[in-house]
């Protein structure tokens, strides 16, 4: 069943004195693209973050937010390393002296360097934290990926109703067209017959050019591959997880098609149905971004 790539998850633990928050968010986007928020001293750990949501989405811009909280500085197995933070002060005022800023040093500028913390229990204090920090974040992705696959189901219904919608268009379509072929191998005699009255006529040659001309006219041949796109669509949108792509160049094929029939068609009723299938495929491809 196919998802949608918005959703917001969170959840929360305690492991002795220390309290563990994660919030996960995503949005639209083309691929999968995992941002992170959290202490520079667990820096260490974003890509470990960015592999565990890659087991939960596929696509999407996710925003991974990872807040820590302790009763006493120890509590974190962290300290201020103060060389370190005397040295980033030095540097941060010869940065500002030769960039010419005037800006004055905030507590914001050296929290952006991780080298300002040490550990106070070495890396097992860190691993331990880690270990909570997972904990966490999975569990927020669960919930995500519930709102997600929740979100999911209300698209696809809509979808679904659309498609239904279109096949209709095209059943439409292909009956006028096929009804019209006739008539209009008709006008097209009768309407050379009347520019050529005075002149030598090979009667078998006109009407293999009249009948090449009248099967021009002809949609059935679109209206087949429309019909073909739709219920691959639909296949892929109930069965397959991943579909936001493979949707996508679908309803690019199906825009195409309609775009052919429109310009082989000279029927005003085919025009109109014309018209209201490049709406709902322009509904469809608005939906289908938000897809996974």
């Amino acid at each position: 069943m196919a998802a949608s790539m918005t959703g917001i998850g969170s959840a929360e633990i305690r492991r002795g004195d220390v309290s563990i928050f994660v919030e996960v968010k995503s949005v639209n986007n083309r691929f999968l693209e995992v941002s992170c928020r959290m202490s520079p001293t667990l820096s260490a750990y974003e890509k470990d973050i960015r592999d565990v949501v890659r087991e939960y989405a596929h696509r999407g811009k996710v925003f991974v937010a990872v807040t820590v909280q302790g009763e006493t500085e120890g509590t974190l197995g962290l300290k201020v390393d103060g060389q370190n933070v005397v040295a980033i002060r030095s540097l941060l005022n010869s940065l500002r002296k030769k960039s010419g800023v005037r800006e004055q040093l905030k507590l914001d500028h050296f929290l952006k360097f991780s080298e300002i913390f040490e550990s106070r229990g070495g890396s097992d204090e860190l691993e331990k934290l880690w270990i909570g920090i997972r904990k966490a974040l999975k569990a927020a992705l669960e919930n995500l990926k519930t709102m997600r696959q929740e979100e999911g189901r209300v698209l696809s219904k809509d979808i679904t109703h659309r498609l239904r919608e279109l096949k209709r268009n095209v059943e439409e379509i292909e009956g006028l067209s096929q009804a019209s072929v006739p008539e209009s191998h008709k006008r097209l005699c009768d309407r050379v017959k009347q520019l050529i009255h005075d002149l030598p006529l090979d009667e078998n040659r006109l009407y293999t050019e009249l009948a090449l001309l009248a099967d021009k006219l002809d949609v059935t041949e679109e209206c087949v591959r429309l019909r073909s796109h739709l219920g691959l669509f639909s296949q892929t949108l109930e069965r397959e997880a991943e579909v936001g792509k493979k949707l996508t160049f679908l309803l690019q094929e199906m825009n195409r098609e309609v775009n052919t029939i429109s310009a082989k068609s000279n029927q005003v009723q085919i025009s109109h149905w014309v018209v209201q299938m490049k709406e709902e495929i322009e509904k469809l491809r608005e939906q289908v971004q938000n897809l996974e």
